[in-house]
């Protein structure tokens, strides 16, 4: 058996085995529809301004709480003496 004989072989088979299917109309309708409308596409931006401002608030609580803390050890220190 050659290659040609081989491939009418399975085709034959392929024949016998598989049966074809008709799409309802209101399927295909739809279908058609979708294809033809052009699809609503949202591209996403990153949000760096949110990103910087939670940055910034994020080293100004630092520095307060720093500030606090080294009042209150200063405040500690000084009174011991």
């Amino acid at each position: 058996m050659n290659t040609k004989q081989n491939a009418l072989y399975i085709e034959e088979q392929l024949k016998s085995l598989l049966h074809p299917v008709v799409p309802e109309e209101d399927f295909v309708s739809n279908l058609q529809d979708r294809l033809r409308k052009k699809a609503a596409i949202a591209i996403e931006r990153k949000d760096y301004l949110v990103l910087i401002l939670l940055v910034f608030s994020g080293l100004i609580f630092g520095v307060i709480l720093f500030l606090m803390i080294n009042g209150l050890v200063k405040f500690i220190l000084k009174s011991d003496r």
